[in-house]
């Protein structure tokens, strides 16, 4: 094969909206303001570099770009084409990403109109092009323009829209009918910058005699069985061929499979050939602490005559499957939500991934690299990509199989009704599933496809009547396309990655508690009780079998506001500051605070209101996972969200510029791989293990009440062995009588494997206790930072080391007598200070 990348060199103009097709004269002879680019690019990517507008994650700055959405924009690029290149039997033309409503041209000639950005324009230009240079030119526009009231008044102008839940600036209708990035009209979390442009690569590939179109892998069996299935297209349309397929498996460049056809008859067009294959003693892929991921690499020959074809991809072996069997034991409507790898079974742990930007183009590879070490780095073994967004680059997937993280992975439909009535729009997303599906199946991290992001729930008469929404069989409005065309495409295309029509999905009513999935909102952070937002107990009573979405929000750092306000001084009056806070914040915030701080959290200067916030995001994300993970027959808790597509106050642990928000250390303590848990059931203390290792777990603790002061000491020594790939309850007593606004029920593993745990009762600030002094015991100097040793006498509530670092474990509580080691990243001359959160002087 033949591939030439054309992602440079590329000219861009804008022209009147009406300025169709049959315009594209008229563009070229312009003159004045013609722009030059690379691709992929958003236009206000170009534009921002000439100055005509600011970048609009910054400041108030994206309602200066809206206007974009009116004009058509006009991408140009000569492209030369060798005598190599002009011999191939088809060459075609890919343009991977076009976001969203295109007509492309190739020396003046239209070849076709694209209107989804979840699919690529694929085209022959085999005879269109001659020897030597060549034109190639891309009308784009947001397909918004394309839809009218007629349109919306067919689907009874069900969508969800920002504006309704007090957005005022973010919200659109029409995306329902545009095969776009959903969230670019404006989120609560994320204002209106509805992207356009070239958004993925363009390169040209060339084909001769024959070309390999798709290869699919699947473990039959942990034993090593994998079946291949390889589709070699033979490009002469009216003759036979023959020639040899080989399917070959490598570990480290060493051959340890291999199957082949050495005389395939290659009919004209498709050829599919399946081999069985055999790995002796396979390494199997697991999840992150389940087991290690090492990865193969399948290798694909196709020889026709003197030509031969290659592709090689990275395969883990390993099987999935999703139990939904009954649970006799809590009754007949009672089913699991657990995913199974490898025959093990999985508490899933993670947070919900959405866009990296709101000009999405520009996201680097490195900052995939850094968010998915730094999921890695708060224990996360799942992340379920939000079906408003995007399917990701091919980059994301490679590491989450590197780094095991299992993949949930929606289809990009959320929070509206569609036009699956319609039939264009049916073959639309055929094409579009029909891609994904094929495109992403090897991949080890994927363990399921999910039809949509909360269409079951939103638009079901009995649970939101206000729709007016009565579904028939002849229209579904978008239910067509998860219970029949996406299980269809998944059968079809990755019959071995498990299917879920919706999320949230199960039961009578969706978002039932006995059956699928919940999104615990409505008695959680979206209630209308403000009570309910900020209570972490609440979470206590979730019997839900899997929790895929739920949150809270918080504030980022200082630092991080001024960058994204665009300010040294923060103005918390401003209309910056009010659209980079949430759409739901509505004073949460505040009121967090005021329940676990102080009466006057208006007071506060901006630093005590984000260490104040940043504690309370911290206790609602740490306490709500911890009582996820502490029922036995829930099979994962996957909080909203992980990343940010700005800067704001919102649900997120890691802020737009990469930095960690207070909350990402308890929710690294909550996913820890080994872990220890307390709970009061039933007025019986409860106390939980768990081990993800693979290996069995011995480790001594003590554990009893202690006051903070320290002068009550009632611990014992108790030894624990924790099985592999175990989650269980380890201890139950009567709960003690004692004083808990003085001290607790404490547990202190001797072994560093483990943190230590304390129950805990009452808010913060109704404990009653003199905030200890932490002692510094060992400050040493080693291999990138300083390894810390620190305790104190006395309880502290939320040491932490001053300055923006990276800390092994930070805004941490100290049990009087305990020990924390913790490792900082930073140069080695700088004086590490260490503060504490909570004085009494606050309340």
């Amino acid at each position: 094969m033949i591939c030439k990348r054309m992602n440079d060199g590329w000219k861009l103009h804008d022209a009147p909206l009406f300025w169709d097709a049959s315009y594209l004269d008229q563009v070229k002879a312009s003159t004045g303001d013609w722009m030059t680019c690379d691709v992929p690019a958003d236009v206000r990517m170009p534009l921002m570099e000439v100055g005509k507008v600011r970048d609009p994650v910054l400041a108030d700055y994206c309602f200066e770009s809206e206007w974009i959405e009116k004009r058509s924009w006009w991408f140009f690029r000569d492209f030369d084409i060798s005598e190599d290149e002009m011999n191939c039997e088809i060459l075609e033309l890919v343009l991977e990403m076009l976001d969203c409503h295109s007509d492309v041209f190739v020396n003046g000639q239209h070849i076709g109109r694209h209107i989804s950005v979840h699919y690529p324009f694929v085209y022959n230009i085999e005879n269109l092009v001659c020897l030597g240079k060549n034109e190639l030119a891309v009308r784009v526009t947001t397909g918004l323009e394309s839809v009218s009231d007629e349109d919306l008044s067919e689907l009874n102008w069900a969508v969800c829209r920002e504006q309704d839940n007090g957005g005022k600036y973010r919200s659109d209708y029409r995306r329902s009918f545009v095969r776009r990035p959903q969230y670019t009209v404006g989120w609560d979390w994320g204002p209106r910058v509805v992207t356009c442009g070239i958004t993925g690569d363009v390169y040209l590939r060339g084909y001769n005699k024959i070309a390999i179109r798709e290869v699919s892998c699947n473990t039959v069996s942990t034993d090593g069985h994998i079946k291949i299935m390889v589709n070699v297209d033979n490009l002469n349309i009216i003759s036979t061929a023959t020639g040899c397929v080989k399917a070959e498996i490598l570990y480290e460049g060493v051959p340890v499979a291999s199957a082949e056809d050495n005389s395939a008859l290659f009919t004209s067009g498709l050829n599919y050939f399946d081999f069985d294959l055999y790995v002796k003693k396979p390494k199997l892929w697991w999840p992150a602490d389940y087991g290690d991921q090492p990865l193969y690499t399948v290798r694909i020959i196709a020889t026709c005559e003197d030509v031969t074809e290659e592709h090689t991809l990275q395969y883990g072996i390993r099987t999935v499957e999703l139990d939904t069997s009954a649970i006799p034991v809590l009754g007949d409507e009672h089913r699991n939500f657990f995913f199974i790898v490898n025959g093990v079974k999985v508490f899933c742990k993670g947070g919900n991934w959405i866009p990296n930007d709101c000009l999405y183009p520009r996201v680097s590879e490195d900052k995939y690299r850094t968010l998915i070490d730094e999921a890695r780095g708060a224990n996360f073994n799942m992340l379920r990509i939000w079906g408003g967004g995007l399917y990701e680059r091919d980059i994301f997937y490679q590491l989450c199989n590197e780094s095991g993280i299992l993949v949930w992975h929606d289809f990009m439909f959320a929070c509206t009704t569609y036009p699956d009535h319609k039939e264009w729009f049916r073959q639309v997303v055929a094409k579009e599933l029909d891609y994904q599906t094929k495109r992403l199946r090897n991949h080890c991290s994927i363990v399921l496809f999910c039809g949509s992001n909360e269409n079951h729930w939103l638009f079901n008469k009995y649970e939101t009547p206000k729709w007016g929404i009565d579904f028939t069989h002849d229209k579904q409005y978008g239910m067509y396309i998860y219970n029949s065309m996406a299980k269809e495409a998944v059968r079809k295309n990755c019959s071995s990655i498990p299917y879920w029509n919706s999320s949230p999905y199960g039961g009578a009513l969706t978002n039932d508690e006995t059956v699928g999935d919940v999104h615990w909102w409505r008695n959680g952070f979206m209630s209308h009780d403000m009570n309910e937002r900020i209570e972490p107990k609440d979470y206590d009573n979730i019997e839900a079998k899997f929790v895929s979405e739920y949150g809270y929000v918080g504030p980022c750092s200082v630092e991080t506001m001024k960058k994204y306000l665009c300010s040294d001084s923060i103005d918390r009056s401003s209309l910056a500051w009010e659209i980079h806070n949430n759409v739901f914040e509505k004073e949460t915030v505040f009121e967090g605070i005021r329940k676990q701080y102080l009466d006057t959290p208006e007071d506060l200067s901006i630093e005590n209101y984000v260490l104040y916030g940043g504690m309370v995001h911290g206790l609602m994300l740490g306490y709500s996972l911890e009582a996820i993970r502490f029922k036995e027959h829930c099979g994962g808790g996957v909080f909203w969200m992980y990343n940010d597509t700005w800067g704001e106050v919102g649900w997120t642990i890691i802020d737009y510029y990469l930095n960690r928000k207070i909350p990402y250390y308890a929710v690294k303590r909550s996913f820890a791989p080994v872990k220890f848990s307390m709970r009061i059931v039933n007025d019986e203390l409860v106390v939980q293990a768990c081990n993800e290792f693979p290996r069995q777990v011995e480790m001594n603790a003590m554990f009893g009440y202690k006051s903070f002061d320290g002068k009550i000491d009632e611990c014992e020594q108790v030894s624990f062995v924790l099985p592999p790939h175990s989650r269980t309850y380890v201890h139950r007593e009567s709960l003690p009588e004692k004083d808990y606004r003085t001290g607790s029920i404490v547990l202190m593993p001797e072994d560093a494997l483990a943190d230590s745990v304390m129950l805990r009762v009452h808010d913060t600030r109704n404990l009653e206790f003199t905030p200890g002094d932490i002692i510094v015991l060992k400050d040493s100097k080693v291999a990138g930072g300083r390894a810390l040793k620190l305790t104190s006498n006395k309880y502290v509530h939320g040491a932490y080391i001053k300055g923006e670092y990276k800390c092994s474990d930070n805004y941490f509580d100290i049990i009087p007598g305990e020990v924390k080691n913790v490792f900082v990243e930073c140069p080695d001359d700088i004086k590490i200070e260490v503060g504490k959160v909570y004085d009494k002087e606050w309340s």
